[in-house]
């Protein structure tokens, strides 16, 4: 992998990141705000704490090369939960969010696969 591929995939995994441990922070420290969200949609209060950890989590996971694909595999997983839950709840809005980061997430998973097999 080129040394340009190599900082661009850096940049894309640290900026996906933070946007995942800010999030999973937030779902953690404010645990009142996101179980109220996840009730409204009709899910347990206890799932938005399970997704707010899973987050975090995801978020360190994507730091570390050997865990990156495997932790946005997971945090994929997440985002098409979100992408879905607001489209059945006619949410259209919300939708281009979980979309770009899956976006970002399979080229991390794409980039981390092919840079492990060369």
């Amino acid at each position: 992998m080129s040394k340009a591929r190599k900082i661009a995939l850096w940049i894309v995994s640290i900026l996906v990141a933070t946007m995942f441990l800010l999030t999973g922070s937030f779902g953690l420290l404010f645990p009142g705000k996101v179980h109220e969200g996840f009730v409204h949609y009709g899910y347990s209060a206890w799932f938005g704490t399970f997704i707010a950890a899973c987050e975090l989590l995801g978020g360190i996971g994507l730091l570390v090369p050997r865990l990156a694909a495997v932790a946005a595999t997971g945090l994929s997983i997440i985002m098409v939960g979100a992408f879905f839950t607001h489209v059945s709840h006619h949410e259209y809005s919300y939708t281009p969010g979980p979309l770009v980061l899956l976006i970002l997430l399979l080229v991390v998973i794409y980039m981390r696969v092919k840079e492990v097999r060369a």
